[in-house]
């Protein structure tokens, strides 16, 4: 025990100085947001984002004095997973003192919204946005999305190249799903590469809502919120307001949205590689395939679901297309209320819900690339009945999935249900709610996708739960975005022992 004490500090001091940085980070991005509040007009929301830029500046000096003289170089496995699991309860701490500041939120409300906001769930306690937020917090809020949605962490490492390869344990630490933890040796080319793609998919985003009726300032945040698959709208009825307001291009708005969602849910690794090697390594990746087929087959499923409903193909298309397009994604957009679905159309979004996007990508949920592990070892195993002796790797595309991954999707599915039920028990022993409504409250948040069934369905709101069940489905949206074992390794006997 002796050992452990001064081994746990010196891996306290090793990840101080990088979390510091990250909080600088966090705090310029705060003032970057105050500049566009006063250019919004909004001059006390200005003032609120710089106060809170300087309150986490102070903190992020403190965390840089804490490591100064200690070489980047020294972060290892065990650093890299503690900055990340720190800097992204950092991010929710801090990133919510301008809701504190400036609406006058409770801490643990500023707490959810802001984990809700970069873990990209979309999930709100807020009932009316616009009598709470002014256009700064607004901003601020849709912004959270954007930077939570590739990750603020990769957009650490292609800020501050000097982290070497302290930069690339970081980065796998920090994206989501197997596929996505390493696209080139230079690591910093990789990161600056997802971000380029990232950025030019939100302006073409941004420009197509423009050229379809929406405002610029509102194109921008609904891109933001889109291309990170989280959910926040600037309006109290989200997509479906939006769309109606644009009257006859009402569908366009619906169309780009949905596209964009798609091509948010799919692995950006993906993207950065065509940019260099041509359209085709899209088209020939086997789980975008698997994404693409399960979302057209889901599409026409619920379409069938609400036609007698909807009366018009067409319409019941364009609904049900953007309503499974948005649960995969984890974007948790609203153009047609899926609470008002039938039970079968019901029990053709759950799913979703669980499957989520692809490796890789913006969206949260156990992601495709793993259920297809998944489909594979019990094919296997299945012929393993009946053949005793047969050896068979799993092979996804060309190669054979290494022991490895395969472990961890099998743990990863294990722990995203065990967190999901254990997040619904407790939230039914806080709050006196149906079983509906906790458990797909806890599923909602596991999964990052915000709005769930019962009294959080898509025109419904957290704000009525306690605090205790919002703490609770804070800690379950955590563990989601950061896919439970880079958290749970921070409890490992000896994880603390050099």
């Amino acid at each position: 025990m002796s050992r452990a004490v001064p081994d746990a500090w010196a891996i306290l001091q090793v990840s101080a100085r990088p979390l510091g940085l990250l909080m600088a980070l966090l705090a310029g991005t705060m003032l970057a947001t105050a500049l566009v509040g006063l250019l919004l007009g909004s001059v006390a929301g200005a003032g609120h984002m710089g106060l809170s830029a300087a309150i986490t500046a102070i903190f992020g000096a403190g965390a840089l004095a804490l490591g100064r003289g200690l070489d980047d170089a020294q972060i290892g496995r065990r650093e890299a997973l503690l900055i990340v699991t720190l800097g992204w309860v950092a991010l929710g701490v801090f990133g919510g003192l301008p809701f504190v500041i400036g609406a006058d939120f409770t801490p643990v409300d500023a707490l959810f919204e802001s984990v809700s906001g970069f873990t990209t769930t979309g999930a709100s306690i807020l009932p009316e946005i616009n009598q709470r937020l002014n256009p700064a917090l607004h901003f601020w809020r849709m912004l959270t999305h954007w930077i939570g949605g590739l990750g603020f962490v990769v957009l650490f490492v292609a800020v501050f190249p000097a982290l070497g390869v302290g930069g690339k344990r970081l980065f796998q630490g920090e994206v989501a799903g197997p596929r996505g933890k390493s696209l080139t040796p230079r690591i910093r080319e990789t990161s600056l590469g997802l971000w380029r793609v990232y950025t030019v998919l939100t302006l073409a985003m941004t420009a197509l809502l423009w050229l379809s009726g929406v405002s610029l300032s509102e194109s921008m945040m609904h891109a933001f919120a889109t291309l990170g698959t989280g959910g926040f709208s600037t309006r109290n009825g989200s997509v479906a307001e939006l769309s109606a307001e644009a009257g006859v291009n009402g569908v366009a708005v619906d169309t780009v949205i949905t596209v964009f969602m798609l091509i948010a849910g799919m692995n950006f690794g993906l993207f950065y590689n065509a940019t260099r090697r041509g359209p085709r390594v899209i088209l020939k990746d086997p789980e975008a395939r698997v994404y693409l087929w399960i979302v057209g087959i889901a599409s026409v499923l619920c379409a069938l679901a609400i036609l007698p409903e909807v009366g018009h193909v067409g319409q019941a298309l364009r609904y049900s297309a953007f309503s499974v397009v948005s649960v995969i994604t984890t974007t948790g957009f609203m153009n047609y209320d899926f609470e008002t679905f039938p039970t079968f159309g019901k029990l053709v979004l759950l799913p979703l819900f669980f499957i989520g996007g692809c490796g890789g990508s913006t969206s949260g949920g156990m992601k495709v690339i793993r259920l297809i592990f998944l489909m594979k070892v019990v094919l296997i195993e299945a012929q393993r009945s009946f053949r005793p002796n047969l050896v068979a790797p799993v092979r996804v595309g060309e190669g054979a999935v290494p022991s490895a991954d395969l472990f961890e999707a099998v743990s990863v599915m294990g722990l995203f249900v065990v967190t999901v039920g254990a997040g619904g028990a407790l939230v039914a022993l806080f709050d006196a709610v149906d079983g509906t409504t906790a458990i797909t409250a806890a599923l909602a948040c596991v999964a990052n996708v915000g709005p769930g069934f019962g009294a959080v369905g898509p025109t419904e709101n957290f704000g009525f739960f306690s605090d205790s069940s919002k703490l609770v489905l804070s800690a379950c949206m955590l563990l989601g975005r950061l896919e439970f074992l880079t958290v749970l390794a921070l409890f490992a006997p000896g994880f603390w022992r050099r």
